[in-house]
């Protein structure tokens, strides 16, 4: 670890291929620099994804965000007031405004101003990861402690909130939705060894409502990065670039057998030693939640 560059991993990366070094990393202008800069972020993340760098490793209490169940609006139903509905003909959320017994439609309620659009987000307000609100009858899950701004949409581009989601779940054993980080890569342990979870996209559906990960990010800072890791990352994105700037196949194989036989493994035996292997304890679970 010190003070390696992006620049530096993609010549040591093109030197292994007997290709023209970079001045610049980013540099689109040279055949060189546009390979490099295709490939760089998938194979970064890739070569991170190959082993619990210790570097690369992060611990989250997962946000819940999944839709807080409510009963459609029925038509000749008695509500009194306070009771929320869903209106899936236009997919929002409803407080009721008076005592009354539906009518046919939902717009003739409303027209009877029986029901306003359930709002409950407020300005100036202090929110905790894992609460949820309404705004504008959508509901949201907060992502990051904070004081709410004057407008909501502020706090939405800020990625503060995130709306909420239904599970979708075959077998009906999944009754959570959790968010995933924007950096997740991959998850190494759980705080429930027994908790049933599957990935799905971008989120994470569990058999309970609460749950803490550790997980491999998406970590871009190679001045973090250890020489050995360094050193696998370039040459698996020599691989990556080598037929595309030498038209020989033979060259990148042998790159990629360097990388599989040598590189990598140097990298993960090195790494593998920077600490006891680590078991889940439920009170730094829990303490990490305080």
């Amino acid at each position: 670890m010190g003070s390696t560059t992006k620049l530096q991993i993609a010549n040591l990366a093109l030197s292994l291929i007997g290709a023209k070094n970079l001045t610049t990393f980013g540099e689109t202008t040279t055949e060189e620099g546009k390979r490099v800069n295709a490939t760089y972020a998938f194979v970064r993340d890739e070569v991170l994804m190959e082993h619990p760098w210790s570097f690369a490793q992060k611990r989250v209490s997962l946000v819940d965000m999944t839709r807080t169940e409510q009963d459609d609006w029925v038509t000749a139903t008695t509500y009194i007031v306070d009771d929320i509905v869903y209106d899936p003909t236009n997919a929002k959320y409803y407080k009721c405004l008076v005592a009354h017994t539906a009518a046919a439609k939902f717009a003739t309620d409303l027209t009877a101003v029986n029901w306003v659009l359930y709002t409950d987000w407020v300005t100036s307000t202090v929110y905790a990861k894992g609460d949820k609100i309404y705004n504008s009858g959508i509901e949201y899950a907060c992502l990051v402690n904070h004081t709410s701004a004057a407008l909501f949409a502020t706090d939405l581009s800020s990625v503060y909130w995130v709306a909420t989601e239904l599970v979708e779940d075959m077998d009906d054993t999944l009754i959570a939705v959790f968010y995933l980080p924007t950096d997740f890569l991959k998850v190494n342990s759980i705080s429930d060894i027994d908790t049933t979870y599957q990935l799905l996209g971008n989120r994470l559906l569990a058999d309970t409502t609460a749950l803490s990960i550790r997980y491999t990010y998406s970590n871009d800072d190679p001045t973090l990065y250890s020489p050995m890791f360094v050193t696998a990352l370039a040459t698996r994105l020599a691989y990556e670039i080598c037929f595309n700037l030498t038209q020989s196949a033979p060259k990148a194989e042998n790159v990629l057998a360097m990388y599989e036989t040598m590189a990598l493994p140097r990298a993960m035996a090195a790494d593998s030693t920077q600490g006891s292997a680590e078991d889940v304890n439920m009170n730094e679970w829990e303490s990490s939640r305080l």
